[in-house]
């Protein structure tokens, strides 16, 4: 499943060619880990090839954000995808620091949150990120979540206590917000990471 976003960026499956690539490097840089768990601990090829093949199972769906000349750059990602309530978590890594601040996250997220809805049969996507991430709060807002909540002191990051703040986005609100994405037919997105 391919799907094109732009005239330089598309996304797909992830493949197991993606493990020799400089993926598992992403998760040492600080930078690209700065918001989230993984730079935390050390991740080992095992663990890189155990996260591969649980991708089959119907709780998640990655998607690769790839670039034509610099091919695999990112992930996007639903997470704990429930069948019965029929919600999930939206997830974003942009590994590869030349294309932050270019849109491509919005782009793919808007691409994954209509797949999502249209294909998914979801009635609800949600997330979280620190109130320091800007340029997620930034995402958060240009897939058309409303903030719903602030979860106090949640995250130790950089030797301080952070907030989590949690986004939401419902069908319905997908659905008005979508004939505006059809309608848009560039779109540069200025927040960096």
């Amino acid at each position: 499943m391919i799907h094109q976003l732009s005239n330089e960026y598309y996304v797909r499956g992830l493949r197991v060619a993606d493990l020799h690539g400089p993926y598992t490097t992403w998760f040492e840089d600080q930078d690209v880990c700065r918001y989230n768990s993984h730079g935390k601990f050390a991740k080992t090829e095992e663990y890189f090839k155990v996260f591969f093949d649980h991708l089959n199972q119907e709780d998640r769906l990655v998607w690769a954000i790839c670039h034509h000349a610099d091919g695999h750059i990112g992930n996007v990602s639903l997470q704990s995808i429930s069948v019965i309530d029929h919600n999930a978590e939206f997830a974003i890594l942009l590994g590869d620091k030349r294309h932050w601040g270019k849109g491509v996250g919005t782009l793919a997220g808007r691409k994954l949150v209509e797949h999502g809805f249209n294909k998914l049969n979801l009635e609800r996507l949600y997330c979280g990120t620190a109130a320091t991430n800007h340029a997620m709060r930034t995402l958060a807002a240009n897939l058309g979540m409303t903030e719903e909540g602030t979860r106090r002191k949640h995250l130790y990051l950089e030797g301080e206590w952070v907030d989590v703040i949690e986004y939401g986005l419902l069908k319905d609100e997908f659905l008005a917000l979508s004939t505006v994405w059809l309608n848009t037919s560039s779109y540069t997105c200025t927040a960096t990471q």
